[in-house]
């Protein structure tokens, strides 16, 4: 059995250990009678892709790629790897990539499990000895790609005009669950009474004054590992993935859920990202170790940090903008300058996974939450400790061995901080780390924690799907409940 230490990521990692296996059928991709092998030019885009990323890029990818052979884009599957040349076009007998999958050549591939369905093999042969297109033949390729995207002025006030608030939400039909999803991640909008749940495949958005269901945003993308509002309230972002297939961060426009961008093409599912305050960068990470800080309005890849020896568990941009912090599953934390990527300072003393990052709203503390059970923080202008605490564990408790994990940490504006975490609760603290309030009852592990935009609230999200709602001023009892199970 799986120490519960892995039970969050693995909620959408279950295939991390089977990279190699066939995927079950609900993750096949589906062929759209446009680009029907049968019925018209078969193209690395349509066909042959679907088929390379379903079987070969967990191992053949820009961050991990073996051979160093990348299958992601066409232009690096024509370059081909330190073997040499992975296609000829016109000659399927004399192409490694056919050879290899076909198992007429060594190494066999997939190297760990069955050869691949006969039926894709035999589209890798066919686009191949057509001259191996990148696209359908007679269509145009796809040009730059430009979303729009007018610059945010950075403030860490309230911005002008009333909050956003979702008013034209598209209708969106989805697929029942039986049984409410793990609360995966979680978010309230800094400026409007609206929180975001994450569920099944979707994202639920709540009226934070009425507890109410709102609407619906799809998220086919799977499962979403992280929520987060920009800092004026207009966008929410979400991202996560399929394990071991593919991660993407999605940004919508909060007033009509309408999609503003995609981010990323990533071959796992991304754990951690942040959208900066001027809404002109997005940073994500996972379990490829690198910090990755794309262009939101182009979708350029714009740096790789590569500083951190674990999954990426953790992203957060300063609400001034001018940082970004990050933290992983080995305990490392770091402060990079945000425009430049130039490391800032490196947080040594957590000795675990880092679990949850929350800056203070004027930038100048950084909160970090470890499963070693420890909240430290930061002051940001040199990166010193200023203060650690055990977070998850009565201060009158015996010693333990290991301290209950911290999950999550959030800052409220005025300076508490909220934290969930191992030992089935969650807590209230003063900002100089003395506890206000212990919220009990949880019959699951206790996930996600955030405040309402006016520091009135907090909610907690757990394993079970529910979360639970506290009155920040009289924590005795849970004030109303949310569940991330479809209607």
């Amino acid at each position: 059995m799986l120490p519960r230490t892995i039970r969050l990521l693995a909620l959408g990692f279950l295939a991390c250990g089977l990279a190699h296996a066939q995927a079950p059928k609900a993750d096949t991709p589906k062929v759209d009678p446009k680009v029907d092998p049968k019925a018209a030019a078969v193209n690395y885009k349509d066909h042959v892709l679907p088929i390379l990323r379903k079987h070969c890029q967990n191992c053949h990818n820009p961050d991990k790629a073996q051979s160093d052979f990348d299958i992601t884009t066409f232009q690096a599957v024509i370059a081909g790897g330190s073997s040499g040349e992975a296609v000829k076009p016109g000659n399927a007998a004399q192409s490694l990539l056919y050879k290899v999958t076909a198992h007429e050549a060594e190494p066999k591939m997939p190297p760990k499990g069955p050869k691949i369905p006969d039926a894709d093999i035999a589209i890798i042969k066919k686009w191949i000895e057509g001259g191996a297109p990148e696209t359908a033949v007679g269509a145009a390729k796809a040009g730059a790609r430009k979303v729009e995207i007018d610059p945010v002025a950075v403030s860490l006030g309230k911005p002008d005009g009333p909050p956003a608030m979702p008013e034209r939400l598209p209708v969106v039909s989805l697929a029942k669950t039986e049984r409410p999803h793990p609360v995966t991640a979680l978010a309230a909008s800094p400026w409007a009474p609206l929180i975001a749940v994450a569920g099944h495949e979707r994202v639920l958005l709540y009226n934070t004054d009425t507890l109410k269901l709102i609407g619906t945003l799809a998220f086919p993308e799977r499962i979403p590992h992280v929520l987060r509002f920009s800092r004026n309230g207009k966008w929410l972002l979400a991202a996560g993935g399929r394990g071991a297939a593919s991660g993407k961060v999605v940004i919508w426009d909060v007033v009509t859920g309408k999609r503003v961008t995609e981010i990323g093409d990533e071959s796992d599912s991304i754990l951690a990202a942040d959208v900066s305050p001027n809404h002109k960068l997005v940073a994500l990470g996972g379990p490829g170790k690198l910090i990755k800080i794309y262009d939101t309005a182009t979708g350029e890849l714009k740096a790789k940090m590569k500083k951190h020896t674990d999954w990426v568990t953790a992203i957060e941009f300063s609400p001034d903008g001018t940082m970004l912090a990050t933290g992983d599953r080995n305990g490392g934390a770091f402060v990079w300058e945000a425009e430049t990527g130039g490391i800032g300072f490196t947080l040594g003393d957590h000795k675990d996974a880092i679990t949850s990052l929350s800056w203070r709203a004027d930038s100048q503390m950084l909160a970090t939450a470890s499963e070693d059970g420890k909240v430290i923080l930061w002051y940001a202008e040199d990166g010193f400790p200023t203060r650690s605490f055990n977070a998850q564990v009565d201060a009158k408790a015996p010693n333990a061995r290991k301290l209950p994990g911290v999950m999550s940490v959030q800052y409220a504006k005025n300076g508490q901080l909220a934290t969930c975490g191992r030992d089935n609760t969650a807590r209230i603290w003063q900002a100089n780390g003395t506890q206000l309030g212990k919220l009990e009852g949880f019959t699951d592990l206790p996930s996600r924690v955030v405040f309402s935009h006016d520091g009135a609230l907090v909610f907690v999200g757990d394993f079970t799907g529910k979360v639970r709602v506290w009155a920040v001023k009289d924590l005795k009892q849970p004030v109303g409940e949310l569940s991330t199970k479809s209607e």
